[in-house]
């Protein structure tokens, strides 16, 4: 049997590597989401926690304490609007580079399919010639045989 060639094997390894960059990149933005997400759930256990201080012992905190403490809430307000903007930024590359990754994978599936039917029709074709060589040594049995006589 002969060995199976495809000829587009070059650009099916070149698809593989551009899907592996895809998911490589795909990886780095969601570790980026996942790490502005983090950094908002902080600012906001940081939030609750000012805001449940300054609910529990208002009574307890002198004037210029509470100005601190307000004036800390207001720039917590500020640094979560600021985040969540980051965070609304950083799902919209992760969702470009996952639309990215999902259209790499569909052209190495098509290069890939292609190399399939190619290979079942290698496969075929080699049946057929295997099935031809045997059948003229079958002849060529029959016809030797007949020759001496023995299918008389």
């Amino acid at each position: 049997m002969r060995r199976f060639r495809f000829p587009l094997e070059p650009v099916l390894a070149h698809r593989r590597r551009i899907e592996e960059d895809k998911e490589r990149r795909l990886g780095e933005r969601l570790r980026e989401l996942a790490a502005a997400r983090a950094e908002l759930a902080s600012l906001e256990d940081e939030y609750r926690r000012y805001a449940a201080v300054i609910r529990t012992k208002h009574r307890m905190l002198d004037a210029e304490t509470l100005r601190a403490h307000y004036a800390h809430l207001e720039y917590l307000d500020r640094a979560i609007d600021a985040q969540l903007a980051v965070v609304r930024t950083r799902t919209a590359a992760a969702d470009v580079a996952r639309a990215e990754l999902i259209e790499a994978s569909k052209e190495r599936k098509t290069v890939e399919r292609l190399r399939e039917r190619r290979y079942e029709e290698h496969v075929l074709e080699e049946g057929r010639i295997e099935q031809k060589e045997l059948d003229d040594v079958n002849a060529r049995r029959h016809e030797h045989a007949a020759v001496k006589g023995e299918f008389a």
